[in-house]
């Protein structure tokens, strides 16, 4: 039997690191574009009220990887003193279609959507930029900035 990693958000936001994660975002979007990395397509419901989930879902052939990440999205967990935004991420070997890890889909997601943003700055932002405008406070906004101050000149 396969040894399956099991990380919670705490432990993702420990181990990792924000210029290795643009990294691998920046990789993974140029596998996308050479096509030996497949998204395959989302699916999407409506809970009803303020309430969604998705599953999105893919395979990373050059790490031999395919996997799902299930988000839910409660728009009225914050009064109840909840995050918004739950969910995980399973990880199989795209060799045995063994499971290889079960990761907390909400701290990962944000390092990733911060990662792409900046993947997008260092490619197109104005090298002589100083000044770095984020609108909104919400959960992405410390995940933005961080990947922003990564890439950013000054």
């Amino acid at each position: 039997m396969t040894q399956v990693t099991m990380l919670s958000a705490s432990q993702i936001s420990h181990l990792l690191d924000m210029p290795a994660v643009i990294d691998a975002v920046a990789d993974a979007y140029k596998e996308k574009a050479n096509h030996p990395a497949t998204l395959w397509p989302m699916v999407y419901e409506q809970l009803g009220g303020e309430a969604d989930m998705d599953i999105r879902s893919g395979v990373l052939a050059s790490k031999h990887v395919f996997g799902s990440k299930l988000l839910a999205w409660f728009g009225e967990n914050a009064k109840r003193g909840l995050p918004e935004l739950n969910g995980l991420v399973n990880l199989h070997s795209s060799d045995t279609g063994e499971p290889v890890a079960v990761l907390n889909a909400t701290a990962l997601t944000g390092f990733r959507t911060g990662a792409a943003g900046a993947v997008a700055s260092r490619l197109l932002a104005n090298p002589d930029a100083t000044t770095l405008l984020v609108v909104g406070t919400g959960s992405q906004a410390p995940y933005q900035i961080m990947a922003q101050l990564c890439v950013l000149p000054r």
